[in-house]
């Protein structure tokens, strides 16, 4: 005993000077002070909630603890970043205690010890610690949700079966796909009171169903009853599912994050304008936009049912592949700010297969306890695969996953003891077949990758207002692979700088990709206009509104200005009437419209 306290000291500092390391040098790249995307969202709505605006205008549209989490650290502390960082660290710590916990207990205090070995140094976890996102704490609570069920099973009181819901609850708002289990849950917790003879539910059972339910409502209610008294609609915990649908099965989709034509992911994260201009009804609310984006999903997938298998199946694979699909951030590409990336440490080109092996061995031998775990691990990956599949989604079941990688090394350092060598020969066989099945580098050619983030880098870059070194990271993301926003960003820059011939041409090659682009048509006519070219200027503003009638209230004020140029009055008086409709205590349009 005495020795194994050593070894989880051994473990716990390894784990932490890791942790320590990693802050150090992420703290030193550009991303730091610079949330995108999800952090984005995450890092604003926390600064709403410290501010004490606990209910807003929408429903949610991702999950709310994380975000609500962060308001108390900022309300708490400031918007300091440095804090929910720290805070990410502790909880990874945690985990590594929870896993050498869970461990001991399911299986042995070698499978312990190990499983927090692998964990404490599991480098994709320790790089998402130091980034403003949910799937540090999801990874504790997934870990504690399990640990709960699995002490409710065996001590059999009614408290821990409320606690089971009410942390699956939870669970839900980080992500509520986890809510599939729920049914998978019951269904496990009333087949452990079937009797031999009998095929009835107990009153126990009963009992234990309605703490479970009490449990898992608790545990939901917060959010559902902030998202009506937002919106007056019934929203359950999120209202993303419809557009992270459509973002893994719409045409030419891989089943990857992809961001779909016309969104944009600046001005309108969640589709809302996009699913308003096509409907015609303003404004929409979550719940009806969440079921436009989901009923353009569905269309596609009646169209192409085996396309959508075909993505499903791909999917399941990206979530077993040793590749670390990026989204939001490349781990890979950010090593060049990171050293510590490069350090051989434990990634899932070792756990994925190893836990393959593992879920055989439990199988051979089946254990309810086990089981459960197992079970927990397959839902989740089935109610990934209706939306898109990237690496970091994988990361909150990774402690479950690195108790049955452990499992498998002990079992294969036991047969070599005993000198089992047929079961031995056919363990390795098994990792060694699995990890060359699992490594699915040759899917990704890396564009995709460094297009993402060069552009990120270069928006960090603008606006720390290092010109040269955004305009570098825009081209390096357009050599990568054109694409309209990398190629529309970098045009901005140079009509920021009021380089307004550069900024036409990179505007001009981002229209030739997505021509149905609005904010790309008004950021051309205000450069247009700059140029004094008025013909262009009214051609690009009016496509603009024609695509979206709210795009930017600034480009009726400039039409009506362009057509009082032309001598047409009346189209000018038009122009800035519906330019005051949407700013009417403009003091100087109205000054000038009383001119006209």
């Amino acid at each position: 005993m005495k020795k194994e306290r050593i070894l989880l000291i051994i473990i716990l500092s390894a784990g932490l000077f890791l942790r320590i390391l990693f802050c150090i040098q992420f703290r030193e790249t550009p991303f730091y002070e610079y949330p995108t995307l999800d952090a984005r969202y995450y890092d604003l709505l926390g600064k709403k909630v410290a501010r004490g605006e606990i209910i807003h205008d929408r429903a949610f549209f991702m999950g709310p603890f994380y975000p609500y989490s962060l308001g108390f650290l900022y309300f708490l502390f400031g918007d300091d970043f440095l804090i929910p960082r720290i805070a990410q660290m502790l909880l990874g710590m945690v985990c590594i205690g929870f896993v050498y916990i869970t461990g001991r207990s399911l299986f042995s205090p070698g499978v312990g010890l190990f499983a927090a070995g692998l964990y404490a140094i599991y480098k994709p976890a320790l790089f998402y610690e130091q980034t403003l996102l949910s799937e540090t704490p999801m990874a504790m609570f997934c870990l504690l949700f399990l640990f709960i069920v699995f002490q409710a099973d065996q001590k059999k009181k009614g408290y821990l079966w409320l606690l089971s819901g009410f942390t699956l609850g939870i669970l839900a708002l980080f992500r509520g796909n986890v809510l599939l289990f729920a049914p998978i849950l019951i269904l496990w917790t009333l087949y452990s009171d079937y009797g031999i003879e009998r095929r009835i539910i107990t009153k126990r059972s009963a009992v234990k169903l309605g703490w479970l339910v009490t449990g898992m409502i608790l545990g939901i209610l917060p959010a559902t009853l902030h998202n009506y008294m937002a919106e007056r609609s019934f929203v359950l915990v999120t209202s993303n599912a419809g557009f992270n649908m459509y973002i893994g099965n719409q045409k030419n989709s891989k089943g990857l994050f992809f961001l779909p034509p016309r969104v944009d992911m600046d001005q309108d994260p969640s589709g809302s304008r996009v699913a308003e201009m096509d409907t015609g009804i303003f404004p929409l609310n979550s719940s009806d936009v969440s079921r436009y984006w989901a009923e353009k999903a569905v269309s596609q997938i009646r169209r192409h049912p085996l396309t959508f298998l075909k993505l499903c199946i791909l999917k399941f694979y990206y979530f077993w592949g040793r590749v670390e699909i990026p989204q939001i951030y490349s781990m890979r590409m950010m090593r060049r700010f990171m050293p510590a990336l490069k350090l051989p440490l434990t990634g899932f080109f070792l756990i994925g297969p190893l836990c393959l092996v593992g879920f055989l061995r439990a199988l051979i031998l089946p254990d309810r306890r086990k089981i459960v775990f197992m079970l927990f691990i397959g839902v989740y990956i089935l109610s990934l695969l209706p939306f898109f599949m990237t690496a970091r989604y994988r990361l909150p079941v990774i402690p479950v996953l690195c108790l049955f990688a452990a499992d498998a090394l002990l079992g294969i350092a036991g047969l070599m003891q005993k000198r089992q060598w047929n079961r031995l020969w056919a363990y390795i066989a098994g990792f060694i077949f699995l990890s060359l099945l699992l490594n699915n580098s040759f899917l990704f050619s890396g564009k995709e990758e460094a297009v993402q983030f060069h552009n990120a880098l270069g928006l960090i870059y603008k606006s720390k207002e290092k010109i040269k070194d955004a305009e570098r990271e825009f081209r390096e993301s357009i050599s990568a692979k054109p694409g309209s926003y990398a190629l529309s960003n970098l045009a901005t820059l140079y009509y920021d700088q009021q380089d307004h011939e550069n900024a036409a041409i990179f505007y001009e090659k981002a229209l030739s990709l997505e021509p149905d682009n609005a904010r790309i048509h008004f950021n051309a006519a205000q450069n247009h206009l700059a140029k004094r070219d008025f013909d262009k200027a009214r051609e690009s503003f009016e496509k603009a509104n024609a695509l979206d009638s709210r795009v930017n209230p600034l480009s009726y004020f400039n039409l009506a200005l362009i057509y009082a140029r032309k001598g047409d009055k009346q189209k000018a008086k038009d122009y800035m009437k519906t330019y005051l409709s949407y700013n009417p205590k403009d003091q100087k349009a109205r000054d000038i419209l009383n001119l006209w």
